[in-house]
């Protein structure tokens, strides 16, 4: 039985033209899809943003407060007079306004835990509302593909051309506070 023959190599021009219809088909796909995957994008970032916001802001809360009490801690460690002085005197001189006028200089505390939250796995969307949001965007989406004599064939999508509202953000709380900051 004789051997079979091995295929012919395409020539530079056919490498050239499968390239350039391979192309096409991509800058087709990406036209018809663009709107869709837009879409897709505002929506997880409606539904991860908000947490990400959170998480990047409580983060630099407690990495200012960290910066600000290690600051407090080299100053007293590298010269302790120098530091109680300081500390006397701010205390000696809020107590002085406080009795000019008439008012306790420990009654202007501030505290906003809050602004050290970062969120909880609580308030996350679920695995199972992303795999939704997942699946709807992808049946949406427009089949292109390349056939074998090069032609672009364009398909249909599959979805009904609507995303499900269980798949939409829940509302979200305030976060959790890290105990070690020692806030309350």
């Amino acid at each position: 039985m004789p051997s079979p023959k091995p295929p012919t190599p395409p020539s530079p021009q056919e490498s050239a033209s499968a390239a350039l219809q391979a192309q096409l088909g991509g800058d087709i796909y990406h036209t018809l899809n663009a709107p869709l995957e837009g879409y897709a994008d505002l929506y997880l970032q409606s539904m991860l943003g908000p947490a990400r916001a959170q998480l990047q802001s409580g983060l630099a809360a407690q990495t200012a407060l960290q910066g600000a009490r290690a600051q407090q801690a080299v100053q007293a460690s590298v010269d302790p007079m120098a530091y109680a002085i300081r500390q006397m005197n701010l205390k000696a001189s809020s107590s002085r306004l406080g009795q000019l006028y008439g008012m306790d200089p420990s009654a202007f505390g501030y505290k906003a835990p809050g602004a050290f939250a970062t969120p909880t796995s609580a308030q996350l969307p679920p695995m199972s509302s992303i795999e939704a949001l997942t699946g709807a965007i992808s049946r949406n989406m427009v089949p292109v593909s390349l056939g074998s004599h090069g032609d672009i064939n364009i398909g249909t999508p599959q979805g009904g051309g609507t995303i499900p509202a269980s798949v939409l953000p829940a509302a979200s709380g305030g976060g959790a506070v890290p105990s070690y900051l020692g806030l309350t």
